[in-house]
């Protein structure tokens, strides 16, 4: 008896798992890069990327959303160019970002993936959106205290959207909870 009331929770419960919504890094802005320099060949020997904080680094499990109906799970990149002034590190023994304690006036590149539950029909990022990014990155560096940065005359391209319609957090998460349903319902039926 047991093992029909098992198979019947089994059964009844996977149409519920298939049938989910898109499960999403929502509001989920990633930075992918961070250098400066005037020129392409500069910028991966000029990372800062050290410097950048781990919770920008990744989406975290708090960011997973569960998508609305009719929503899915979209992402673009940006990538931002601007003007950097790297004032003199007052830590430069201690891993600071330059030797010289002078000022130096570059370019600076930064680039963030973008990700969240969205229509399906969001399939390119309106420029007054790509400006939004350009205006905000100047504002946050602005308020940043402290900062070895001072930043200035930022611009930002979007990339193209990609839609994402199942196993958007990577196929391993989805199916991790499918199997382990799974494997407990056999093993409480064998046993």
């Amino acid at each position: 008896m047991n093992h029909l009331v098992t198979l019947s929770l089994i059964i009844s419960l996977l149409p519920n798992l298939a049938l989910s919504g898109v499960k999403c890094y929502d509001k989920c802005n990633v930075v992918t890069s961070f250098s400066y320099g005037n020129d392409p060949d500069d910028w991966t020997r000029n990372s800062l990327m050290d410097r950048v904080s781990d919770k920008n680094k990744a989406c975290t499990s708090a960011q997973i959303s569960e998508c609305e109906e009719k929503e899915v799970c979209l992402s673009y990149d940006v990538a931002a160019s601007a003007d950097i002034e790297i004032h003199p590190d007052s830590d430069v023994e201690g891993g600071g970002i330059q030797q010289q304690q002078t000022t130096i006036s570059q370019e600076g590149h930064m680039g963030f993936t973008i990700n969240f539950c969205g229509p399906k029909t969001y399939t390119a990022v309106p420029p007054s959106h790509c400006n939004e990014w350009a205006s905000s990155l100047e504002e946050e560096f602005q308020k940043e205290k402290g900062s070895p940065f001072t930043v200035s005359e930022v611009d930002a391209t979007c990339g193209q959207v990609t839609l994402c319609e199942e196993d958007c957090l990577g196929a391993a998460t989805g199916l991790s909870v499918t199997l382990t349903l799974l494997i407990t319902s056999l093993v409480y039926l064998i046993f």
